[in-house]
């Protein structure tokens, strides 16, 4: 018997994740809807867990996340105007207000493991965007475990400064052994870059009579100091663009330069000569697209460049969000995204001046917008982006690698470009 003892013993210790992973309960359900009016928030279901913000932490209205009902309390989360987070209690009375309800509402029925801090780490009531710390466990501290939240997050409670708080800590950081040490972090392997093909740019000789004389061999802009065209060089292949400049930028010209000398350009149904600048577009907070149209003898090829300010509340209309699906339907395709709430940084970001999106969290289905025709398509991280040839290679991404967080830019009802969250353009 002792040694049967022992074994269970040594295998407990041996496995403490999957432990702890198997008997925990989960948030990763949740219903959506609206409260209608403000709400204290705290972290724990009582007035005596502490409150984040200095104490002042409140749900302002808008749409929430339910994850559940705790005796006189219910759990949401919910976005922030500063650009993060938070997750934690209000009252159930709540409740009788709630509109727009999507989902059933569920009871929580946490558990309670006692886990070891395996290393100095940190709580935070931001597990989906920032991540901001609100309180450090030293190494060696025991919480108690409630539930997780998808795979690198687990919900504890644990004794504060001056009151019980509830938050989220990074699940590599936690043992059932009070004795264990972290996994030592894999070190990552890059991922080569993906150099997206395109056919071989031909020079035609005089009066070519193949499709290739229809095309643009460049395509210039008037705003060289605050413009930022992506991509940011041009391929006769590529035909479509997306052009940003500086928020006080009025007036944009396009200077296209045809392979053809004969050829006809028209941009947005004008005549412009090749190297010469086109009419003029004037610039306002709305987003506005250009249409360039290259015609040599019987073929044609056409360009679309998209022109917006940047910072603007209405940025083209900016979104930002999980992907939680790509699906083709009568040969267009769709993204429904799960959104959050961003913050942009303003042109002058030195002297502070920022510049606020504020998009609610919403449940799956209600972001499904289709893609344009030549939609431009990045994945990967702000420092390793990579330009996706087609939606084939930016779906295959998609699928091998799940989501991360998207920054979607789009006109009026169809996304028009998708860079991974940080690929500020």
């Amino acid at each position: 018997m002792k040694k049967f003892l022992s074994l269970m013993l040594a295998l407990a210790l041996l496995l403490p994740a999957a432990v702890s992973a198997h008997a925990l309960a989960d948030l990763d359900t949740y219903a959506s809807g609206n409260f209608g009016r403000s709400y204290p928030v705290y972290s724990g279901p009582g007035e005596y867990y502490w409150r984040a913000n200095s104490g002042k932490a409140t749900y302002g209205g808008g749409s929430a996340r339910i994850y559940g009902v705790e005796g006189d309390w219910i759990l949401i989360g919910y976005g922030m105007t500063d650009g993060g987070y938070r997750i934690g209690y209000i009252t159930r009375d709540a409740m009788s207000g709630l509109t727009n309800q999507k989902g059933t509402v569920p009871t929580l029925n946490f558990s309670g493991i006692t886990m070891y801090a395996m290393e100095k780490c940190y709580l935070t009531d931001d597990p989906v965007i920032n991540n901001k710390s609100v309180y450090t466990i030293a190494k060696g501290q025991a919480v108690t475990a409630l539930a997780t939240m998808g795979n690198g997050w687990t919900y504890v409670e644990l004794l504060g400064t001056s009151s019980r708080m509830r938050g989220f800590v990074s699940s590599r950081s936690l043992s059932l052994d009070p004795t264990a040490t972290p996994t030592p972090r894999p070190t990552a392997t890059p991922r080569p870059a993906v150099t997206p093909y395109y056919p071989p740019v031909v020079y035609p000789t005089v009066n070519p009579s193949y499709s290739g004389a229809a095309l643009l061999s460049g395509l210039s802009h008037n705003c060289p100091n605050t413009g930022i065209m992506a991509p940011a060089s041009f391929n006769p292949y590529q035909t479509s663009y997306l052009l940003t400049v500086a928020d006080w930028v009025s007036r944009v010209t396009l200077t296209p330069y045809a392979y053809d000398a004969n050829a006809t350009i028209t941009v947005n149904g004008q005549y412009v000569r090749s190297g010469s600048a086109s009419q003029v577009f004037n610039m306002t907070d709305e987003p506005q697209a250009v249409t360039i149209r290259v015609q040599s003898g019987s073929a044609s090829q056409t360009y679309t460049v998209f022109l917006q300010r940047r910072p603007s509340e209405k940025r083209t209309r900016v979104s930002a969000g999980f992907i939680n699906s790509i699906t083709l339907k009568n040969d267009k395709w769709y993204i429904d995204a799960d959104l959050v709430t961003i913050k942009y940084n303003g042109e002058d970001y030195g002297s502070g001046n920022l510049s606020t999106y504020t998009n609610a969290t919403v449940d799956r289905n209600r972001y499904n917008y289709a893609l344009t025709p030549n939609s431009l398509l990045y994945y990967g991280t702000k420092a390793n982006c990579f330009r996706a040839y087609n939606i084939h290679e930016f779906y295959n991404q998609y699928a091998l690698d799940g989501s991360t967080l998207y920054t979607f830019i789009y006109i009026e009802d169809e996304i028009v470009a998708v860079f991974p969250y940080g690929a500020d353009y």
